[in-house]
């Protein structure tokens, strides 16, 4: 049985965790816009509502693929390391 890779450095798991946290902030804040600030300028309000809900969805899928990626490219490297 061969012996999984070495694991990663701290520092790069925070920086992953860096990156999955910018994700959600990004997608967060165009989601607010839609959800609460743009949803005042009239007549597209609802639909402004409907897409900033639609952002939120699309922001933590995001992050979950991103995680997903990250177990496939871990199981990718053991795989190779065989």
């Amino acid at each position: 049985m061969s012996r999984p890779p070495s694991p990663d450095s701290v520092g790069m798991y925070v920086e992953d965790g860096a990156r999955i946290a910018a994700i959600l902030l990004v997608w967060g804040v165009v989601a607010a816009f839609f959800l609460y600030g743009a949803t005042e300028l009239g007549v597209f309000g609802r639909a402004f509502a409907r897409l900033g809900q639609v952002f939120v969805y699309a922001g933590v899928l995001n992050a979950i693929l991103y995680v997903a990626y990250r177990t496939l490219d871990y199981h990718h490297a053991l795989a190779a390391d065989r």
